[in-house]
């Protein structure tokens, strides 16, 4: 048996927190295998919400591949005029990744759902 740790399988749900708002929920580990499915699911819901929250709180990992769909999404929502949150309180790693690619002040990331909605 390997001490490693285990691969955590990627999971996608999508909620409707209040009306015209989608909130998609990221757990595990997100990469270049989940990406597209990622960015179907952002693009589905920017088509039908005014407000886009992504959680990120029970990720558990993203790589540089999430963070080009979070940037990708974010000027999708700025062209169609749709608030963009990103909902951290996550794992260390996956807050270190978006600090060293530099998109932090890019992104409107806030502690909370509950702040997002508030915004």
């Amino acid at each position: 048996m390997s001490d490693a740790t285990a691969f955590q399988v990627p999971t996608i749900e999508v909620r409707s927190p209040r009306p015209h708002a989608a909130l998609v929920v990221l757990a595990g580990e997100h990469d270049l295998h989940s990406a597209n499915e990622v960015q179907q699911t952002f693009d589905q819901s920017l088509a039908v919400c005014d407000h886009l929250i992504v959680d990120l709180s029970t990720a558990e990992f993203i790589d540089s591949t999430i963070v080009g769909v979070l940037m990708q999404t974010r000027g999708k929502a700025v062209e169609l005029d749709r608030k963009f949150s990103v909902v951290l309180g996550t794992a260390p790693v996956v807050e270190r990744i978006l600090e060293v690619t530099g998109v932090v002040p890019l992104l409107n990331i806030v502690p909370t759902v509950e702040r997002a909605l508030a915004a």
